[in-house]
């Protein structure tokens, strides 16, 4: 299962029905990233006025870019550890509830 956050309106709600959905869907393996926009995709028209790119264009990638406005790469790193905390067979209920508490903590913190 390959997972994306970041994309426009998602709140802690959407984060909390996604792991929900993967407790229930119960994947070999799922994989996360925080979403990116490619050129040529309606994502990417919708997100081009508030880029902000991330170093000299000669030595990046299209994945080096902030989308001014959108929760920090810190944010999605405790979405991330709530998701894994979330699946883990035995879950720890101080690591899920310190991972939501980082969320809700980091919730304010934007890119750019």
């Amino acid at each position: 299962m390959f997972l994306m956050w970041g994309y426009e309106g998602e709140g802690l709600e959407d984060i909390q029905a996604t792991v929900e959905h993967v407790q229930r869907c119960r994947p070999d393996v799922y994989l996360t990233t925080v979403s990116y926009p490619i050129k040529g995709t309606p994502y990417h028209e919708e997100v081009a006025p508030k880029l902000v790119r991330i170093g000299e264009w000669s030595q990046s990638t299209d994945r080096d870019v902030q989308i001014r406005g959108r929760h920090s790469r810190h944010y999605f790193q405790f979405a991330d550890e709530l998701l894994r905390s979330s699946m883990d067979p035995t879950p720890d209920a101080t690591r899920v509830e310190a991972a939501r508490a980082g969320l809700q903590a980091a919730y304010a913190e934007v890119e750019a």
